[in-house]
């Protein structure tokens, strides 16, 4: 679990030319016959290599990743969201204007209607509603005006401030859910870069343990050749090293188009030009990380994106059913109206403004309906599940825990053994080819250490990647990883 810091500023990475294929046959044979070879697919091994490093490279996928960009991309509308949903209890105004003119038996009438109506949701449940409307005659001096103000006040189904607040409650949840899932899809993009880089550094260190095979190889043919001409070596002999140095020249390509794959690969994550060659400029180390179980396993039940994600889904479940539960009670609400009239009539001039109050009582029971019933069972049987769900959860955590940390250790104890085994097999090379200068030993056995030894540096480098590779496995699987790598991140 190795802590590095990303600082703000981002790698620029100049897009290099890709090869140029060759022009096609005049004359085509077949339909693929103008596909480019191999080597001008991917990256351009010709031009400078641009050499990259790990906190680099997750630099420039936290700014360019398309996945991410879409995620924060998305947590606009979801933030709008949540805003649309904030302004429950908040006024609203609506203003309509009609300007008309009408023509029927024999008559003509100019009218203009202005309509005003302010809506205002309280937490209680309560509706306060008022509405103007203003009517003029435009070819007389005509006109109308009344004002109505209308409170309803909800005493069982829809009153309360919890049932009303439900609404907001998920809404909120529902954003923080959404948050866990961008901060996760950072955590996975981060690893899946880190695997890709380590992926390159693997496919790169095997080039060169392939080309210090060959040249290993290649040295032991001037071996033989020089035992050849000395006669202390048949020339038969030499055919087993010849061999050898054809079949490392097999390993050697296909290394460098491993390396070809992985380049591509990380490049896509990056999102950067693939005729980039770009190159992992880290070394490949690794040094033991101590872990402390106990400690591991409660940040995982308070860092864990499904997790905490279940215990929202927990409240929200709840809230739903506070909502459920409330719908099946009686609509009895309290009822008061204030309605103001007054204007202009043509004959007897300004009218006297008129006031009428209402206060009442309404009750509507509903019967024969199982709506509001099956919504209750539902809510509820939703709720039972998610708290089973977190349950199973919480469970599992110890048990993932536990695995993730046997699999970071038994990677260290494969990365001493592969360490341990490449040592010796390197001195026992260079023992048995001073064996065979010394005509001690057989062309056929130093060539056998030798397969051993490039065997012995793959499983080393390996074990190393391997090692690294199951630390970024165990922070993703304790929720570490944006800490791990310092990252404070904001979707505002």
């Amino acid at each position: 679990m190795r802590y590095v810091r990303i600082e703000p500023a981002a790698l620029a990475l100049a897009a290099l030319a890709a090869l140029v294929p060759a022009q096609a046959r005049a004359q085509r044979i077949s339909a693929i016959a103008p596909v480019p070879s191999p080597s001008s697919i991917g990256p351009s091994q010709v031009a400078r290599p641009v050499a990259l490093s790990l906190v680099e490279a997750v630099a420039i996928g936290l700014r360019d990743n398309r996945t991410i960009r879409s995620v924060f991309l998305e947590r606009v509308a979801q933030r709008f969201s949540l805003h649309a949903a904030e302004q429950r209890f908040a006024p609203r105004l609506d203003i309509v204007a009609d300007l008309y003119r009408a023509d029927g038996a024999g008559q003509v009438i100019g009218q203009a209607d202005v309509r005003g109506t302010v809506s205002w949701m309280l937490p209680t449940g309560a509706q306060l509603g008022f509405v103007w409307d203003r009517r003029q005659r435009l070819d007389r001096r005509e006109s109308g005006d009344t004002a109505t103000l209308v409170l309803s006040q909800p005493l069982l189904r829809g009153g309360g401030i919890a049932v009303n607040r439900a609404p907001l409650r998920i809404a909120r949840l529902r954003d923080a859910t959404s948050q866990l899932m961008t901060r996760n899809t950072l955590a996975e993009t981060i690893s899946s870069i880190a695997f890709a880089y380590r992926a390159l550094q693997r496919a790169q260190a095997q080039v060169v343990l392939a080309e210090m095979a060959l040249a290993r190889t290649s040295e032991l043919i001037a071996i033989n050749k020089a035992m050849i001409e000395a006669g202390r070596m048949a020339a038969a002999d030499i055919v087993q090293s010849e061999a050898d140095q054809a079949n490392q020249q097999g390993a050697l390509y296909q290394a460098r188009q491993q390396r070809i794959s992985a380049q591509l690969q990380l490049l896509a994550l990056l999102a950067l030009d693939p005729a980039t060659n770009v190159e992992a400029a880290d070394p490949i180390a690794a040094e033991h990380v101590p872990i402390d179980l106990v400690p591991a396993i409660t940040i995982a039940r308070e860092s864990r994106m499904d997790i905490q994600a279940q215990r929202y889904a927990v409240e929200q479940a709840r809230e739903s059913l506070r909502i459920a539960r409330n719908q099946r009670l009686w609509d009895l609400s309290v009822v008061a109206t204030a309605t103001r009239t007054g204007g202009r009539d043509l004959l007897s001039g300004p009218l006297q403004p008129r006031t009428d109050n209402r206060v009442g009582l309404q009750l509507s029971i509903p019967i024969g309906d199982p709506g509001p019933k099956l919504a209750v069972i539902e809510a509820d049987t939703s709720l039972r599940t998610a708290e089973l769900r977190l349950e199973d959860l919480d469970q599992g955590v110890e048990t993932q825990v536990r695995d993730a940390v046997q699999r970071v250790e038994a990677a260290w104890l494969q990365l001493e053994s592969a360490q341990r085994y490449e040592t010796l097999a390197k001195r026992a090379v260079e023992i048995e080819r001073e064996k065979l200068e010394a005509g001690r030993s057989s062309n056929f056995q130093v060539l056998s250490l030798q397969d051993g030894l490039r065997t012995a540096q793959i499983q080393a480098l390996n074990a190393t990647i391997g090692y690294l590779d199951a630390l970024t496995s165990f922070d993703l699987q304790i929720g570490s990883t944006l800490e791990s790598w310092k990252i404070d991140w904001s979707d505002q």
